[in-house]
């Protein structure tokens, strides 16, 4: 599991990949939680394509961002 833009979030404290965790839908596809900001806890994930995001070369996103400016609809199924 790769992050693609790891540099671009250095005020993020990534979880390892097992840590990682279902939280709902995006454009038909998963959305992880896989980390927290440093200070507020802002929720960071990353979309996925399959069940196993330690597969996949990943991009990670700040939720509330996603939400703000996406086209698309975020399905939030678990708690943040």
């Amino acid at each position: 599991m790769r992050i693609k833009n790891r540099s671009f979030f250095n005020y993020v404290d990534f979880f390892t990949a097992d840590n990682f965790r279902l939280i709902g839908e995006y454009a038909d596809q998963k959305l992880f939680l896989i980390g927290r900001a440093k200070g507020y806890g802002d929720p960071i994930v990353a979309i996925c394509q399959t069940d196993e995001p330690s597969q996949e070369e990943l991009s990670a996103y700040d939720l509330y961002e996603l939400m703000k400016f996406s086209h698309s609809p975020v399905k939030l199924t678990e708690a943040i």
